[in-house]
């Protein structure tokens, strides 16, 4: 990233970010690996820092390092544990920020995950709390796709579920699940494609 610091002097960051999703014995050692790579090939200041989505409460590697002959080499890096919110869910979905809707329905999956109701219904206040947020388009089509993909759910929950989003697109006078179908359409007749152009674009057809 280019950015102007706070004495106003440009300046080019680099960002190392890793987002793990189970607990792993060589993460923090991998976070150094890359880290001094990255340092090699762009002889720049690299921040690393890692987003954990695994469900272990007591795994939060920072750090990793060793040292020999007086010579000390560590790596320090900050670490976003999204357990750590699980009793934060109301704070997250008061939050603007779109990466805070996401984090919501990170633990929502995870919480539902032997539950198809509870997870479409948490799923759809997702979906009603992304419509009410008062973003474009682009930015609500794009959230709606990682929901989605997130919150998988039975074929009849999932039919219920978009004929929920279209009765609240018509009370709020927006036309967006067209756009996002057409997005599905496209997705799905793209892969199709690649095993068979008839069957493919059934398939294809089917999933938009």
């Amino acid at each position: 990233m280019q950015v102007h610091r706070l004495s106003g002097q440009e300046d080019w960051i680099y960002i190392h970010l890793e987002v793990q999703g189970s607990a792993q014995a060589e993460f923090a050692k991998r976070m150094f690996v890359y880290n001094y790579r990255l340092f090699d090939r762009y002889d720049r200041p690299v921040a690393s820092m890692a987003v954990l989505a695994d469900d272990s409460t007591d795994w939060k590697p920072q750090h990793w390092g060793y040292h020999v002959l007086d010579c000390h080499m560590e790596i320090r890096f900050p670490v976003a544990k999204l357990t750590d919110y699980a009793d934060q869910e109301q704070s997250l979905a008061d939050n603007p920020n779109p990466f805070a809707l996401v984090t919501l329905a990170h633990l929502q999956t995870k919480a539902t995950r032997k539950d198809p109701q509870a997870r479409f219904d948490a799923k759809w206040t997702l979906v009603k709390l992304l419509f009410n947020r008062g973003w474009t388009k682009q930015r609500i089509i794009d959230l709606l796709f990682v929901i989605d993909w997130m919150m998988t759910l039975p074929d009849p929950l999932k039919k219920q579920l978009w004929q929920n989003i279209q009765q609240l697109e018509q009370e709020k006078n927006m036309a967006y699940v067209s756009s996002f179908e057409q997005i599905g359409m496209e997705i799905g007749m793209e892969k199709g494609m690649e095993k068979g152009m008839e069957k493919g674009m059934e398939k294809g057809m089917e999933k938009a």
